[in-house]
């Protein structure tokens, strides 16, 4: 996480499902969402895409897909659910 401007944070249904992957996984994921926060390229909402009728933005990451809703009012990424994707 970032120690100044934007932050991320799990809920707990994320870090339920983030404790169910392996930790070379686990670790893709975290590394990303440092990368996504402490970029100085891209604002953070940058990353997401918008979901059809819905609050949230999807992040991929590799074969994974995060629902996060990105909260400007105290800059925070919140990862709602973390699922993986099967093409």
């Amino acid at each position: 996480m970032s120690d100044d401007g934007w932050m991320w944070e799990l809920s707990s249904t994320a870090e339920d499902d983030l404790d169910g992957l392996s930790p070379a996984d686990q670790d893709r994921i975290l590394d990303k969402l440092d990368e996504i926060v402490s970029s100085p390229w891209r604002d953070p909402p940058e990353y997401g895409e918008p979901l059809q009728n819905s609050p949230y933005k999807k992040i991929r990451i590799g074969e994974f897909r995060l629902s996060v809703i990105f909260r400007q009012d105290d800059q925070r990424l919140v990862v709602a659910r973390g699922r993986r994707v099967h093409r």
